[in-house]
């Protein structure tokens, strides 16, 4: 292999591991977010749902325990809940759902490190690797930033496209005057939990591409031979005179 090749091939491994530790950041965060029992009870009360929910303050406070708990992998958090059988039939899809999510962050885990460790080790190449550090974030940033302009162009029509995406059934079509999930759930408690997730998303992304950025220009130290190289653009070569062809006077 020709250190061109390898070069590249380094370079495509730890662009690669990076932008999987983001996209993991960003699962971190929808899982983070999504079973946060403070924040659900926080976004009902301010959307004023508890006196349509027919439920107590306590009575709400431990349905939206039970469901966070229920979304952790607490599959017998909702036996006792208040739900029909069309409600706790959406949140088994939507238990299995996280599970998922906790599968694929799992997986990604090994991936993202062996990426990051072997292309970083390979390559040898301070601004090849702060160039990687900077292009990594568009990878997950760029498709989540046009839904993220669809949203907030037409959040009823991306809530529903988002909703068709990751269920293959319409039991997510809940009504309010039958069904207390609706009811406990508003829709402005998604927008503000999507809002969210994209802020700790981004604080995330910003922290890890700061933090490997800095690292190209503290690590590794120590012997010449083994400290990374920074690439720099050599000017022209000094033009070489030849004062032997002059001829004397």
């Amino acid at each position: 292999m020709t250190d061109k090749t390898r070069r590249r091939l380094a370079t495509l491994a730890l662009l690669l591991g990076l932008a999987v530790l983001h996209v993991l950041l960003l699962l971190t965060a929808v899982h983070v977010v999504g079973t946060d029992a403070g924040l659900y009870y926080r976004e009902q009360l301010s959307a004023g749902i508890l006196t349509e929910s027919g439920l107590t303050d306590e009575g709400l406070r431990t349905l939206d325990g039970q469901l966070a708990a229920y979304l952790r992998g607490d599959a017998a958090a909702l036996a006792n809940a208040p739900f029909n059988d069309r409600e706790l039939t959406h949140m088994a899809d939507c238990f299995n759902l996280f599970e998922l999510l906790r599968r694929v962050r799992s997986r990604l885990v090994p991936w993202a490190v062996l990426l990051i460790a072997g292309g970083a080790y390979a390559l040898h190449d301070r601004m090849r690797a702060r160039l990687c550090a900077w292009l990594s974030p568009l990878v997950p940033l760029l498709p989540l930033g046009g839904f993220a302009l669809y949203t907030a162009a037409d959040f009823d029509r991306a809530f529903t496209l988002f909703h068709k995406i990751l269920f293959t059934n319409d039991l997510w079509l809940l009504d309010p005057a039958t069904d207390l999930l609706i009811r406990v759930c508003p829709e402005s408690m998604f927008m503000h939990m999507g809002v969210r997730i994209a802020l700790y998303s981004l604080l995330g992304m910003l922290a890890v591409t700061a933090i490997a950025t800095v690292l190209t220009f503290i690590w590794p130290r120590g012997k010449e031979e083994n400290a990374w190289k920074t690439t720099t653009r050599r000017g022209p070569a000094p033009k070489q005179f030849d004062f032997r062809s002059r001829g004397t006077r």
